[in-house]
């Protein structure tokens, strides 16, 4: 989201409740901002759950995050790597923990100032932009807190399925060729290697260029995993950025391709295939949930609901792409374009009929 003043009316969230009633110097005490002229801008927020605030005061800038839900174990979280020496820069870093308020559900942690991964590709720097991230995954692969939850393919498979019925109430065929999909993630699961720590949602905006250093902020989702679960929605949200723009493709293969430079022998290749694919399927139901149309709408799109219908398919389609290599033993998919990625103007539900499982019936849950 764009950055914005304005701060939402939302009871869920306590914390952000007492910031717009009494300012931040009133509601974090412990900051020890007083009566210095304080600048806030909400730069996060989901209505409900969680908002994430920028915080100026004179040349101190931290965020403050609010929660629906006491945010115990990402607190802690930022404890232990502060504690491990991530909170210095040494190659890797993650924001360092400066107060927190149980009762208003609140997190205040340092800011880490650089472009995302993101931004260098946008702005034709897409080489940098996969090394910055090899670089994180590189020194991160040996980190292992012993706490949170466990996170590996059965978590993503979770997480992929959620969105299912969102596809198929936005268009019949997207739930189908979604549900296709997910059986045939289901019967090719890897196994899980051994835990370390996890993002959970390593989004290319999650990861941060700080010159010597990378960061990566936004831990509510962490836990226990394989490295190549978030190597997966990593590379899942950097293709992404091709998808619904074009012009940046080439971009994207640098970043793509240096990340895998970068990672050589780090990381099994099936299983990170297998993630990608995962991912992307998760990300094919965004466009067309309630917030995803909202987002559309705010942005002006003329008809909001034919661009996230229209996303959805190109994404299930790169998913399939991705899962290809891994589909290998399964039954043919007959008819699977290998030539290039649809683009995201109107879609036949037809050309997608071939992504349709013969074999098994369509309307079978996941388990």
């Amino acid at each position: 989201m764009k950055p914005t003043l304005e701060l939402p009316d939302d009871p869920a969230l306590p914390g952000l409740m007492a910031i717009r009633a009494h300012g931040v110097a009133a509601a974090i005490p412990s900051l020890g901002l007083n009566d210095r002229p304080v600048e806030v801008r909400l730069c996060g927020y989901t209505p409900g759950e969680r908002a994430t605030l920028e915080v100026r005061a004179g040349p101190r800038r931290v965020a403050v995050k609010a929660y629906a839900n006491n945010p115990v174990r990402e607190g802690a979280l930022y404890e232990a790597l502060g504690a491990a020496g991530l909170a210095t820069r040494s190659g890797i870093c993650v924001p360092l923990l400066l107060a927190r308020n149980r009762k208003l559900r609140l997190l205040v942690i340092g800011w880490l100032e650089g472009p995302s991964v993101h931004e260098l590709i946008r702005h034709g720097r897409g080489e940098r932009a996969g090394y910055v991230a090899a670089r994180w995954f590189r020194q991160a692969a040996s980190l292992d807190l012993g706490f949170g939850p466990r996170r590996g393919a059965a978590h993503a498979l979770r997480k992929a399925s959620e969105g299912i019925a969102a596809l198929g109430l936005a268009h019949p065929e997207l739930e189908t060729i979604a549900r296709s999909l997910s059986r045939k993630l289901v019967r090719t699961r890897p196994r899980d290697g051994p835990p370390g720590l996890v993002h959970g949602t390593l989004y290319a905006r999650h990861v941060l260029d700080l010159g010597d250093c990378t960061g990566v902020i936004d831990w509510q989702r962490f836990g226990r995993g394989p490295l190549e679960m978030d190597a997966g929605v990593f590379l899942a949200t950097v293709a992404r950025i091709a998808l619904r723009h074009g012009y940046l493709a080439g971009e994207v293969a640098q970043a793509e391709e240096a990340f895998r430079r970068g990672t050589a022998g780090l990381l099994d290749e099936r299983a990170l295939l297998w993630h990608q694919a995962a991912a992307l399927l998760r990300l094919a139901s965004k466009p067309v949930n309630s917030a995803g149309g909202e987002r559309l709408r705010a942005r002006g799109k003329v008809d909001p609901r034919a661009v996230a219908v229209s996303r959805a398919w190109t994404l299930l389609d790169a998913a399939a792409l991705v899962a290809e290599p891994v589909f290998r033993g399964l039954e043919r998919i007959e008819g699977r374009s290998r030539t290039r990625l649809p683009t995201l103007g109107a879609h036949s539900p037809a050309r997608f009929g071939a992504f349709k499982d013969q074999t098994e019936p369509s309307t079978e849950r996941i388990e």
